[in-house]
């Protein structure tokens, strides 16, 4: 059977195209409280800001990770997800190091499909297919 090939190039543009989606789907999400008001203002010391998804190449994996901004200029990160650079391949955090690779359902998806952005959520890359 034919197997469609995907260079590298053509990951990296769809994880490019992917990005603004994402960052907008998080936008939203810390644009608004849980009871759906959008927040005026925030507690000492908290993020004002939604955090900004930032993409980090590896030998092997894509890194996404979510920076978190506060306003005393304290910053702090947090593993979003990984992608494969060979295929594309959407995996979540096991650490801050590597994906989760060794389950049976550890790819959740790829960057090429139609909707990749249904793979991820504000906090990261789904858990549960």
């Amino acid at each position: 059977m034919f197997e469609e090939y995907i260079s590298e190039l053509e990951v990296e543009h769809n994880l490019e195209m992917l990005l603004p989606k994402l960052q907008e789907m998080i936008n939203e999400y810390y644009g608004r409280s849980s009871s759906g008001q959008v927040v005026l203002s925030k507690d000492f010391l908290s993020e004002s800001r939604p955090p900004v998804i930032i993409k980090k190449k590896g030998r092997v994996y894509w890194k996404l990770i979510l920076e978190y901004q506060n306003d005393y200029d304290g910053a702090s990160r947090s593993v979003y997800g990984f992608v494969r650079r060979s295929d594309g391949a959407i995996l979540k955090a096991a650490s801050w190091q590597k994906p989760e690779t060794r389950t049976k359902g550890a790819i959740r998806g790829y960057v090429t499909d139609e909707f990749a952005q249904d793979y991820f959520n504000a906090s990261g890359v789904i858990y549960d297919v």
